[in-house]
């Protein structure tokens, strides 16, 4: 057959299993002109290639894996050609070749994998004995992936009802009363990438998918190359579905790999980029590879460490900046001098950023001063005297800005800002304002629920909300407002919901305890009050006290006329009435 007729030069004495090999290959071909696949007897590929296989017997009893290699004879074993530095030389390696060593065995509970079945694992480690060569990926059969290959070749359903099978297929070896059947999992899972692993065909079968097809098989992919004896391949996960009748059973492995002259062994390289959705390219990064290689990603995020040794080797990542968190390390097959790409993606918080503006009115645009500005996240600050604010530290991303401490007629809304990962953006906010109520002193009135079919309401004249200018002496009184002297006022209450029982004296502050109050006449009461000393505050006029008419619901209230106000600058009475503002409250008749 022409895929094993070019090799003539005799370089090393190899294995009677790869002579096996060639011979089975070369029967299957004869006739043929021109490269092809072999022949393969009808009851698939088992009974040609048994001789190669490897068999596992695995006692989950004892939890022991025993792994022999085939036991055909050596003497007077050809020799095969490593095709010089050319091109390698094709196999599929025996035991004088290779040794598979397990460990690990693990046996799952019922059901926890797949329905009814009991899972078994084990690790393989394939150790190359042939001093001076190398395995690589094969050629034939053609590899479904690049790297050396471990495939088990016969998945035999067998059930009994006692006694003694096996032998030299992938059998149950069944001890009374083990009985069953085996199927290989998907721990046979290719490369490790999302859906690597399924039955490929490795010999004559055209699709994978037909129930006739007896050449496709799971699989497993090792390095891109095993170094010359005693190099060792990385470790591997393998492992069987069974029935829990099953107590021992036996599988058979096939290891696929080109054998090529070692020559020298390059370094290789690793390179790649470390980003952050959030953030962009990651700079500084340390990026770590098992061996000891290690480099630093570049203003860029990129990075390339060129001494890296063959083999399976393990990328991670260190020192990455704070809010970012280092995504799982990667697994990749260097060959000699080979060039490999490893990316990463990084989870990272955005960088803190900033925002400034300006807070102005709706109704005329000027300034709001003195308010306080607070992004999402906590950060805030107060507007100067123009309405300018600057916020340092505001986390990135999507959040909104709240203004408080705005004066009364204005109604602030959240305001909507998007900021990148360190950026600073520029948010002018404008608040819903009407025009500002005219300065005085506020009259209002609170109404008090006193129970037991009465209510009260009490009536105040509230100093602090106003300063006139020309009342100067204030402080010398120890008061911190403009003092209250004197009140006059009457005010009318619908008597059909409330009936007059009396006025008195309010909680301090006061102008006295025993004001004076006229509410004979249904519907209004009239009020004179004068200060015995000064008063500042929120002053208590008087304090009227009604009956509810009996049934009355709905909504009370009292309208007011102020007829005299006054206060004193030293021993000279002002009159304030024009600066009394009337702002009187309702109360809903419980």
């Amino acid at each position: 057959m022409a895929v094993l007729a070019s090799r003539h030069s005799l370089t090393r004495r190899i294995t009677s299993t790869v002579a096996t090999l060639a011979a089975l290959v070369t029967a299957a071909c004869s006739g043929e002109k021109a490269p092809v696949n072999p022949s393969l007897p009808g009851n698939g590929p088992a009974a040609a290639f048994r001789p190669l296989a490897f068999t596992a017997d695995v006692n989950l009893r004892t939890g022991v894996v025993n792994i022999t290699a085939p036991n055909a004879s050596t003497a007077n074993a050809p020799t095969l050609s490593l095709g010089g530095v050319e091109a390698p030389a094709l196999s599929l390696l025996g035991g004088e070749a290779v040794r598979l060593i397990p460990s690990n065995y693990q046996a799952s509970a019922v059901g926890a994998f797949a329905p009814g079945l009991i899972r078994v694992t084990f690790d393989v480690v394939i150790e190359n004995k042939l001093p001076g060569i190398r395995f690589i990926t094969p050629t034939w059969p053609v590899a479904p992936a690049a790297g050396v290959i471990l495939f088990p070749l016969e998945n035999v359903v067998t059930t009994t009802p006692g006694g003694v099978t096996g032998g030299d297929g992938n059998d149950i070896i069944v001890e009374q009363p083990s009985y069953g059947r085996i199927v290989p999992s998907i721990d046979w899972n290719g490369t490790g990438a999302a859906g690597s692993g399924a039955p490929y065909s490795f010999f004559n079968d055209a699709d994978c998918s037909l129930a006739t097809s007896n050449d496709c098989f799971r699989w497993e992919a090792y390095d891109l190359e095993v170094l010359p004896a005693p190099a060792t391949s990385s470790v591997r996960t393998i492992g069987f579905d069974i029935d829990p009748t099953v107590g021992q059973f036996r599988a058979r492995m096939v290891v696929a790999a080109d054998l090529a002259p070692a020559g020298a062994v390059l370094p290789g390289t690793i390179q790649g980029s470390v980003t952050s959705p959030a953030r962009g390219a990651l700079s500084g990064v340390t990026v770590v590879v098992s061996g000891g290689s290690t480099g630093t990603t570049d203003a860029a995020g990129a990075y390339s460490i060129t001494t890296v040794a063959p083999g399976t080797r393990t990328v991670s990542l260190s020192t990455l900046p704070a809010g970012c968190t280092a995504p799982a390390a990667q697994s990749v097959g260097v060959g000699s001098g080979s060039t490999n790409t490893v990316n990463f993606t990084v989870d990272c918080t955005g960088l803190p950023g900033s925002i400034a503006g300006i807070v102005t009115r709706s109704n005329d645009g000027s300034p709001l001063a003195n308010v306080t500005v607070a992004a999402s996240g906590g950060s805030s600050t107060t507007t100067d005297a123009t309405g300018a604010y600057s916020l340092t530290g505001v986390a990135a991303g999507a959040g909104t800005l709240t203004v408080t401490g705005a004066p009364a007629e204005c109604t602030p809304a959240p305001e909507a800002y998007s900021l990148a990962s360190g950026a600073s953006i520029t948010e002018d906010i404008t608040v819903t304002c009407s025009a500002p109520p005219t300065p005085g002193y506020q009259y209002n009135t609170t109404w008090v629920d006193l129970g037991g079919g009465q209510i009260a309401v009490d009536l105040r004249i509230d100093m602090r909300t106003f300063n006139r200018a020309d009342i100067t002496d204030v402080t010398n009184n120890g008061f911190t407002g403009d003092p209250l002297t004197g009140a006059q006022l009457s005010f009318t209450y619908d008597a059909t919901k409330l009936t007059f029982v009396e006025g008195i004296g309010t909680s301090a502050p006061n102008i006295t305890a025993a004001p004076t109050v006229n509410g004979s006449v249904a519907g209004q009461v009239s009020v004179l009050n004068g200060a015995t000393t000064l008063r500042t505050g929120n002053v208590g006029i008087v304090r009227v006290v009604f009956d509810r008419v009996p049934g009355a619901t709905g909504l009370v209230g009292t309208t007011t006329t102020i007829t005299a106000a006054s206060s004193r600058t030293g021993t000279t009475t002002l009159n304030i009435i024009a600066n009394v503002i009337n702002t009187e409250g309702t109360f809903i008749l419980p």
